[in-house]
């Protein structure tokens, strides 16, 4: 695979290992959401880019403040939960950060919230801290040593069993051999482990480890970090019973990996769940440049050279976060643009632990008093800052990570042959006042279907995350399910972010 350019926050694209579509072989879309995030589906684009999205920044969501907690707040999990929203994270005042506040044991601690917007702290009474039960904490310790972080999903495997509803993967770094522990809760609030000792222990599990059940591969898939030649890079291993793992090996990112000059943190890798074939992940990229001339007229200097006389590092290192995603879980695509840059900011801002997105997106309601529901991401910033740190709420459209984008002169993208089921096709789009989006099908051969031409087709304007397209007002497109065709988007000033037939 070669890897995608990205200039000025514009994905360009390069050829990929996936084999053309032929009129013989075409593509088998089904009823399936398809998202915009990659080159598959593609065949040929002119005067259209895939452009990547910014997250809109909003309020804090939590700080990180209380006895148990600190400047080292983070490796934050959030995921929806029927009608409660759950957020688990590791609660740490950071030893060596060069604040005069006293080091803690690191814990794992617990929220949650009926919006995903409001978060409270449930007083869970289950360990003691400073000599009180009084806390949200979930995870204290493993055999005597910290948990370094804890990831819950919720077990979609059939074989379940009622105890392990909620899983997760944990990191004992004391505790010998050193390795990621197996966890399974009824509740996702009282958690066990399921067995004695560490599950696997090939990786260097210093960050935020994750696993999920993959319903697509019918099996769990866990991603966690690694060391190549001194530098920090993503693995995956596979188990069909959460217990006994098998290594898989670096992901693959052609030579659109980690560059000279950077690293990845963290992956945050999930299956997006209106489109669950799709795997994203938002990989925190670790950059030290070591002390330059600008290293202290970064925001808060003199934290920086506190931090920087305890480690430096700790004063020269900065982070943010990038886009990833995958077909199958192995091979990945990334943004050489930033997805989540530090900011214009004059505290709280431009350290190393800022800018990690949480495990993973949800969908929330608006804030603002017309706008429909909307993804929010939650991001970490005071890193290393006093005696406390927080998490900052994100939003984006739905499905908005990327879209097939065109200025004012008319572009047009022409997918591959494609086979779907269904009698509508539903389109997310974002048009201008000037601008406008057309649909055209053609056949395998690329020649218009009579009825479904652009001269048939209808304008589509305004903005919308389901608009049904029609031609001379005809909306229903049943009388080609199951025969390959093309799609012809016909752009201007306009974004296509996904689409699907239903």
């Amino acid at each position: 695979m070669k890897r995608l350019h990205l200039l000025f926050g514009v994905l360009m694209l390069a050829p990929t290992t996936v084999p053309p579509a032929t009129a013989a072989d075409p593509i088998d879309v089904g009823s399936r959401r398809e998202l915009l995030v990659d080159d598959y589906l593609i065949d040929s684009m002119t005067k259209v880019e895939l452009k990547v999205h910014e997250p809109v920044r909003r309020e804090i969501s939590m700080t990180f403040d209380k006895p148990w907690e600190g400047c080292g707040g983070g490796y934050v999990t959030v995921f929806q939960d029927g009608d409660k929203y759950r957020m688990y994270y590791h609660a740490w005042q950071v030893p060596g950060n060069g604040s005069p506040y006293p080091v803690h044991p690191l814990v794992i601690a617990y929220a949650e919230s009926s919006d995903g917007i409001q978060w409270t702290r449930p007083n869970l009474g289950l360990f003691a801290f400073g000599g009180s039960k009084d806390n949200n904490i979930v995870l204290a310790d493993i055999k005597g040593t910290e948990c370094h972080d804890l990831s819950p999903f919720v077990d979609k495997n059939p074989k379940a069993t009622p105890e392990g509803k909620y899983k997760a993967v944990g990191f004992a770094p004391y505790f010998k051999p050193s390795g990621l522990w197996a966890f399974q809760s009824p509740d996702g609030v009282h958690w066990t482990a399921m067995q004695d000792g560490p599950v696997y222990t090939q990786g260097a599990f210093d960050t935020q480890n994750i696993a999920y059940w993959s319903e697509r591969e019918g099996r769990y898939v866990m991603y966690y970090r690694v060391f190549v030649d001194g530098v920090r890079h993503i693995e995956r291993a596979v188990s069909d019973d959460f217990l006994h793992w098998t290594r898989e090996g670096l992901l693959d990112f052609g030579n659109g990996g980690p560059t000279i000059g950077e690293q990845f943190y963290v992956n945050q890798i999930k299956p997006y769940y209106r489109a669950e074939h799709i795997l994203i992940g938002f990989p925190a990229r670790y950059v030290d440049r070591g002390l330059t001339p600008s290293t202290y007229e970064l925001p808060e200097p003199e934290f920086r050279k506190q931090r920087f006389a305890a480690s430096p590092r700790y004063g020269t290192a900065v982070t943010d976060s990038v886009l990833i995603t995958s077909r199958d879980g192995k091979t990945f695509r990334r943004s050489d643009d930033v997805f989540l840059r530090p900011g214009l900011r004059t505290r709280y801002n431009w350290s190393y632990g800022d800018n990690y997105i949480a495990w993973h997106v949800v969908e929330t309601a608006p804030t603002d008093d017309d706008t429909p529901r909307e993804l929010s991401l939650y991001a970490t910033e005071a890193y290393f800052t006093q005696n406390f740190s927080r998490l900052r709420r994100y939003t984006l459209r739905i499905d908005g990570f990327v879209s097939a984008h065109a200025k004012h002169d008319q572009g047009e993208l022409v997918t591959k042959p494609l086979v779907f089921q269904g009698k509508r096709l539903s389109v997310n789009f974002a048009a201008s006042a000037a601008g406008f989006a057309k649909i055209e099908l053609r056949d395998a051969d690329g020649k218009p279907i009579p009825g479904f031409t652009e001269a048939d087709a209808d304008v589509l304007c305004g903005d919308s995350l389901d608009r049904t397209a029609s031609w001379k007002g005809n909306r229903d497109v049943s009388s080609l399910a199951g025969k390959p065709i093309r799609m012809r988007l016909v752009l201007s000033e306009a974004d296509v972010y996904s689409w699907k037939f239903d």
